[in-house]
């Protein structure tokens, strides 16, 4: 399935114009299989996503990290849910420093995915992710079992693009997911 991008630029540029504020366009914070995410004039962030089905799981976590008044995991700042638009699939937020957690578009709610009882797949995900986060692994481990545990939240893309503890050596160049926003002057937007 090849994806529309222009859609979705489409999609989040109306849903700022309905609540009064400016897509900044060309400050594209990241993009991926799920969505992209551009800046505001606010400034917040609103990610437009290809399919209802992420956009729907993703909305639920924010939601549920909104009840229970969840802006941080352990040391990791989450964002948190500033609108959204069931018609065209756009969920805004706020911007998060190092160190964060986000991008709920690839999670299972309630249950873990059925193949994650397998015992070879399993171990083979964890080896994986325990490669990518190397001595902080522990503590990734330790979150994803608080979002299931605590929210039904079963996370499935741990990555150093996601999950950035601050560290001078996280991987940064992960273009598959967004940033925290640099200082800009937004006083031109006002």
């Amino acid at each position: 399935m090849l994806f529309d991008d222009k859609k979705l630029l489409e999609n989040a540029t109306e849903y700022c114009n309905s609540r009064g504020k400016l897509l900044l366009s060309q400050d594209r914070l990241g993009y991926g299989s799920d969505g992209t995410v551009w800046k505001t004039s606010v400034p917040s962030a609103v990610k437009a996503l290809y399919r209802q089905k992420n956009y729907q799981v993703e909305l639920e976590c924010y939601r549920r990290l909104q009840k229970a008044n969840i802006k941080k995991i352990n040391s990791l700042n989450i964002p948190v849910l500033e609108g959204y638009d069931d018609n065209l699939w756009v969920i805004e937020m706020t911007f998060v420093q190092p160190p964060f957690f986000l991008d709920f578009g690839k999670v299972r709610l309630d249950r873990p995915p059925s193949d994650f009882y397998d015992a070879q797949k399993l171990a083979n995900a964890k080896q994986e992710w325990r490669a990518l986060f190397g001595s902080r692994w522990k503590e990734v481990n330790l979150i994803l079992f608080q979002l299931s545990n605590r929210f039904g939240i079963h996370y499935l893309d741990p990555r150093p693009g996601n999950i950035n503890f601050g560290d001078d050596d996280d991987d940064d160049d992960d273009d598959d997911a967004w940033q925290s926003e640099p200082g800009i002057d937004y006083s031109e937007y006002d």
